[in-house]
């Protein structure tokens, strides 16, 4: 049986008289071309669909589970914010109340003398709102020598209200003492407005 066959000899417009082996060979490729052609045309924008979902479960799943993970922290979360608040009470007890700011300037006039210190002057600023909270500035200017400075400065820190020292002047003098020390230390309290300085 010859097996060869020579593609000349088949009529174009008449493919019903083709060997066998040629249509079955057509009809795999048109059917090959046709399953080709329909995935291009269906099953290839399914799958462009299902990659986008999947990748949406993914976002949810890691969203839930970051969710999940704050869920099961919610007591440290109170706790953490139950701690903070108590701080926060702690913190605004320790600042002055309008009526402590004579207790308050006491306090460092005898915390200077305590140290051998001249007090050149003590001045009240005007209260000023920051951030939720209102400031007093004092000016002082003590004089003495460099280790008994030090001491009033550690305490001024180690007041049981809150005060903060700020734009330290030291600069030598002449008589008693042979330093003079100008900062601005500021005193705080919490809400209300400004009363201004009080006498």
């Amino acid at each position: 049986m010859d097996l060869s066959l020579d593609l000349t000899d088949l009529d174009a417009g008449d493919p019903g008289s083709w060997p066998g082996a040629v249509k079955a060979l057509c009809f795999a490729a048109i059917g090959i071309a046709v399953m080709g052609l329909g995935y291009l045309l269906m099953i290839a924008d399914k799958r462009a669909e299902l990659a986008r979902v999947e990748w949406r479960e993914h976002e949810l799943r890691d969203e839930f589970d970051s969710k999940r993970s704050r869920a099961s922290s919610l007591e440290a979360y109170r706790d953490h914010h139950d701690h903070a608040l108590a701080a926060f009470a702690a913190m605004t007890q320790r600042l002055p109340r309008d009526t402590e700011v004579p207790g308050l300037i006491d306090d460092m006039t005898h915390a200077a003398i305590a140290n051998n210190l001249v007090i050149d002057r003590v001045d009240l600023g005007e209260e000023r709102p920051v951030e939720g909270y209102l400031e007093l500035p004092i000016a002082i200017a003590v004089a003495g020598d460099y280790p008994d400075l030090a001491a009033f400065v550690g305490a001024i820190a180690g007041l049981p209200r809150r005060v903060t020292l700020h734009d330290f002047d030291l600069a030598p003098r002449t008589g008693p003492g042979n330093l003079v020390l100008s900062v601005e230390a500021r005193t705080y309290r919490y809400g209300g407005e400004p009363s201004g300085s009080p006498e």
